[in-house]
């Protein structure tokens, strides 16, 4: 038998005997979502492709740019390929959805309806500046990723803002130049600023991403789009 002190007991239901009685439990870590980790990847990889192109993107960057393991990401991508059309295929639902012609306004006009596009465009372009870096490098020359862009998304959108805008210059308010060059100048417009920000803000002094520099980026598209003072006037 010792000689020494015994030791007090350990109070049962104290955090100590939680301890003793649980070692593993305590060190247990909170496991982080499979939607949680798919989002993260799909972030990082949109900057990557839209930094350095599909074949400069590296799959490993892209991990440690999400801070999971290359494993984790071939989990949930089994090739490149896959994730860059995993990637597209997020971003295009989303801007489905942020430029959505018909809006919250029932029975719209046309001019109304570009209206309420444009500022949406510009605000999606705020928050996914990459995706403008993105699509300049995939369109500068013919390839299969760009064929698979034009077929599965970019064509339905063009078609759809195209006639949006045909409809309100029948409507007598939008000027009268090709639909199709018009629709060119919208998205560059609206996209460009934030897609070249930090030459932007270091000529302008602006960021912009401001809420000023974003309002001031919606007026000047429409003033550009539309004949006169009164089609600008907000809804």
């Amino acid at each position: 038998m010792s000689s020494g002190k015994a030791r007090a007991p350990i109070e049962q239901g104290t955090e100590e005997a939680e301890k003793a009685a649980h070692p593993a439990k305590t060190k247990r870590v909170r496991r982080r979502q499979p939607d949680e980790v798919r989002a993260r990847i799909l972030r990082a990889a949109l900057n990557a492709f839209a930094n350095f192109g599909f074949d400069g993107a590296s799959t490993r960057a892209i991990a440690a740019d999400a801070h999971v393991s290359i494993s984790l990401l071939l989990y949930h991508f089994s090739s490149k390929d896959e994730l860059w059309k995993a990637v597209m295929t997020d971003i295009m639902n989303h801007i489905r959805q942020a430029r959505s012609p018909n809006g919250d306004i029932p029975g719209a006009t046309a001019t109304e309806k570009l209206k309420l596009l444009i500022d949406r465009t510009v605000r999606f372009f705020a928050e996914y500046p990459a995706l403008h870096r993105l699509m300049t490098l995939e369109g500068h020359q013919l390839s299969d990723r760009l064929i698979y862009l034009c077929e599965s998304y970019v064509k339905d959108e063009f078609r759809m803002l195209c006639g949006l805008i045909l409809d309100a210059q029948k409507e007598g308010t939008v000027i009268d130049v090709d639909p199709a060059r018009l629709r060119i100048a919208i998205t560059a417009v609206a996209a460009v600023p934030f897609s070249v920000a930090a030459e932007y803000q270091y000529l302008t002094k602006q960021s912009p991403f401001t809420t000023k520099e974003i309002e001031g980026t919606i007026d000047m598209i429409n003033r550009l789009v539309f004949k006169s003072p009164e089609h600008i006037i907000n809804m």
